[in-house]
């Protein structure tokens, strides 16, 4: 057998090899799924959250509103945990992306940093959330965490606020109390305009959820793309009197 013939030899054999390799992960395969899970803020029921989890879920990202009050922070996210471990159970090897709104963010944060789900999540997207606090919070029975001081801030915002390797994003609308920004790496999408379907009564924040803006700037981020700029901030540098807005309680 000549050279060229031997040559042409090993490389056939070399092509079958590889085709047996290339092999194990089928052409059609099907590609990782991100499970999306809502959290509500203050009082606002998971129903709420219903037409933008049929909007994601429409786009190729299975959604699900969790029924949780804000009324205690703590155990709030331990039903995140819960629910996160769940999804992880059911469907081993697709991705979660975690999407809350105003204080629900903010006790997803709490699950991300406090109780290891930083290591389970892939994105994360706060929308209009007080991650410094918020003086909306302070006297409430919902959500009195969050009252600007607190211990349980003083906790969740000590050290990075970004950690492992969940994508972090925050977003709000042209009409907020607080900016909703972290130390770490984060995405900040902001403001979005106000939803120009209500009247300017301050209502954007309660009604960010069935902003369809908001619906894209999230599935923007579930896909990794960050529309406003990519930020890392240096621990110790965010406080909640530089988070204020014009409009907020005491802001100056």
């Amino acid at each position: 057998m000549s050279i060229r013939s031997l040559v042409a030899a090993a490389c056939g054999a070399l092509a079958v090899l590889a085709s047996v390799v290339v092999g194990a992960a089928p052409a059609d395969a099907a590609p990782t799924t991100t499970r999306v899970l809502l959290i509500p803020g203050q009082y606002l029921p998971g129903a709420v959250f219903q037409p933008m989890a049929d909007n994601l879920t429409s786009r190729g990202y299975p959604a699900t509103a969790l029924d949780l009050r804000g009324f205690d922070m703590k155990k709030d996210a331990a039903a995140i945990s819960a629910a996160v471990d769940r999804i992880h159970r059911q469907h081993p090897g697709d991705r979660v992306a975690l999407v809350g709104h105003s204080i629900g963010g903010v006790s997803a944060r709490w699950y991300l940093k406090e109780m290891g789900g930083a290591d389970k999540v892939a994105t994360y997207v706060a929308f209009g959330s007080p991650q410094y606090g918020s003086p909306g919070a302070c006297g409430q029975q919902a959500g009195p965490e969050v009252c600007p001081g607190t211990p349980f801030l003083a906790t969740l915002n000590a050290g990075d606020d970004t950690p492992g390797p969940t994508r972090y994003y925050g977003v709000r609308s042209a009409r907020e109390w607080v900016d909703g920004h972290l130390d770490g790496g984060q995405c900040r999408v902001s403001p979005i305009p106000a939803n120009e379907s209500l009247p300017e009564l301050g209502l954007e924040h309660t009604f960010e959820m069935i902003d369809p803006k908001i619906w894209d700037v999230t599935v923007a981020a579930i896909n990794g793309q960050c529309r406003g700029q990519f930020v890392t901030e240096p621990d110790g540098v965010l406080t909640y009197q530089k988070s204020t807005l014009p409009g907020a309680p005491g802001h100056r």
